[in-house]
């Protein structure tokens, strides 16, 4: 990876920081390409920054990633069209993180984007789509969200007592499965990258729970009562909020097997609990622990 000019779109999002650190410690010469000019030069004088809207001319994005080796696409799946026209020759790797809400079975546009995504790559494209669960860690709005919600009250709503599953995986995992798909040895197919092992909701919220100091009881409510919750968390100031398609997808199992991720990628992921210890270590997580 040493001298290898990596491009990195949406530099400066949660993955994207860790990310261009990862590429450098390897040696890898980076072109950070991200849409904020003053964020950019947060990322230090070692990169080579782009000012860009994805969703602007494309000329400027062909500019920034004439000369790179590789591609990885951190920002978001919709772009991936977009940025397979501004690749210089089609040698060029393109690495894209989507997302398994692709697999939603309600209606949805950013699980459409997803499976367009996927539909791009399949057309000729060398490189590879990886479809992470729930992102945690870092400045993530996921499990962040949760550890203010249970900091804000200690009784938490869910649909069927929470019992639907979820796989988050942590930050650091995600960037050890995108620095591997840098190799072609990886392959073209589609791959999911999750945690250790499915979790209920109801769990991951007491473990939360444990973690920033508060005993957490989760109560059981109807979808049309959690429909209601969700709405009235946009006029209560300071209460964490929940948008409606949120709520919905608390019904879902996300629950993937990671046999693929490992055997492809070589990264066997952190659990939920040791992810949550890399957060308190890290300082992002407050509060006094829980036993």
């Amino acid at each position: 990876m040493k001298g290898l000019r990596i491009a990195v779109i949406g530099a400066t999002g949660n993955v994207g920081r860790a990310l261009v650190a990862a590429l450098l410690a390897r040696g890898a010469e980076v072109v950070a390409v991200a849409r904020s000019t003053s964020r950019l030069q947060q990322l230090g004088e070692a990169v080579h920054p782009h000012s860009i809207d994805l969703d602007g001319d494309g000329r400027k994005l062909r500019e920034a990633l004439g000369d790179a080796g590789c591609v990885i696409n951190v920002a978001h799946a919709r772009h991936t069209r977009r940025i397979i026209a501004a690749l210089p020759h089609s040698a060029v790797r393109l690495i894209t993180l989507g997302s398994t809400r692709k697999f939603t079975r309600f209606p949805d546009q950013k699980a459409a984007e997803m499976r367009d995504a996927e539909a791009a790559h399949a057309q000729g494209v060398k490189g590879i789509i990886l479809h992470p669960t729930m992102i945690y860690g870092g400045a993530d709005n996921n499990i962040r969200r949760i550890l203010n919600i249970v900091r804000w009250t200690p009784l938490v709503p869910l649909p069927q007592q929470g019992r639907a599953l979820l796989q988050p995986i942590h930050r650091e995992d995600v960037v050890r499965c995108l620095l591997a798909a840098i190799s072609e040895d990886v392959g073209s197919a589609p791959l999911i990258i999750a945690g250790a092992q499915p979790m209920t909701y109801a769990r991951i919220i007491q473990t939360c729970g444990r973690s920033a100091g508060r005993r957490v009881c989760v109560i059981s409510i109807p979808l049309w009562g959690m429909l209601t919750l969700a709405w009235l968390t946009r006029c209560v100031p300071g209460a964490p909020s929940i948008a409606r398609d949120e709520v919905r997808r608390l019904l879902e199992d996300k629950a993937f097997d990671i046999g693929p991720m490992q055997a492809r990628l070589g990264v066997k992921p952190c659990t939920f609990e040791e992810g949550l210890a890399r957060m308190r270590a890290a300082g992002e997580i407050a509060g006094r622990h829980v036993i």
